[in-house]
């Protein structure tokens, strides 16, 4: 924990939000047991803590796509494509504290071709983590997609139910198709969600993801931790299933996180 760090808590969770490290969930200690992936000696941002992913989330496949009959280009991230927006590894503006809940804002940046911010509320209440995320612009129309990209510490497991999941390509990337869950491990994207995520953690405590995003992508692949992810849209979204933002309609969505021991 650095003197840029901000502690939110209850009786039993301790969260650190770190606004200066993209503005991201550092540490979750709930019951007394870290849940996340902390950075310890990871110095790759994209792969620790819980960080919010804005304007798109996932891959957008060789960082280019269209809008209004314009090509734009991204910057090229995780070669060949871009990932996981321009807001993960950038300072964050604190704009609100209590001991319970921190508001952050940040521009999108030089790196995006839109004029538009993304304000970040978290906030613990009782055995509960609140996230909420609203994108908005200035320009007359802009894609938009907002998640959450949380890195759970193993040992732990996971239960969802999902009826549909998307079909990657030998880029890795949906292609769009839609066909039922097979078995993993995943890199996978899913939709149509029948109950919460939940996962189970080897002391027993329970943890279950509610969120009002339509898309979840799954990444169990790697044997020190676990990532379930609400998106508002799927990977390479920009390019498969398009979401537009106005100033008058931004995009907003939450991530609850409710804990029991």
């Amino acid at each position: 924990m650095t003197n840029d760090d901000l502690v939110i808590a209850s009786d039993n969770i301790r969260c650190v939000v770190s606004p200066h490290l993209g503005g991201r969930l550092s540490s979750i200690v709930a019951f007394g047991r870290e849940l996340l992936i902390t950075k310890n000696n990871e110095t790759n941002l994209q792969k620790w803590g819980c960080y919010p992913m804005a304007p798109w989330a996932g891959r957008v496949r060789n960082g280019v796509f269209t809008h209004n009959a314009k090509q734009h280009n991204l910057e090229i991230n995780m070669p060949p494509h871009a990932i996981h927006g321009t807001v993960l590894d950038r300072p964050w503006e604190t704009t609100a504290t209590s001991h319970s809940s921190v508001t952050m804002q940040i521009e999108l940046g030089s790196q995006w071709d839109f004029s538009g911010e993304v304000i970040q509320t978290i906030s613990v209440v009782n055995n509960m983590i609140d996230f909420k995320l609203i994108l908005s612009t200035n320009d007359a129309t802009m894609p938009g997609q907002v998640g959450w990209h949380p890195w759970f510490a193993r040992p732990c497991t996971f239960t969802t139910n999902f009826k549909k999941m998307y079909v990657r390509d030998q880029s890795g990337i949906p292609s769009g198709e839609l066909i039922a869950p097979t078995a993993g491990p995943f890199d996978d994207c899913f939709t149509d969600s029948q109950q919460a995520p939940v996962i189970k953690f080897d002391n027993n405590l329970r943890l279950e993801i509610q969120s009002d995003c339509t898309h979840w992508v799954v990444y169990d692949e790697p044997q020190h931790a676990i990532c379930i992810e609400p998106q508002s849209g799927p990977p390479d979204g920009f390019n498969l299933e398009p979401q537009i933002i106005t100033p008058k309609t931004p995009l907003s969505r939450y991530m609850r996180l409710v804990i029991s021991a």
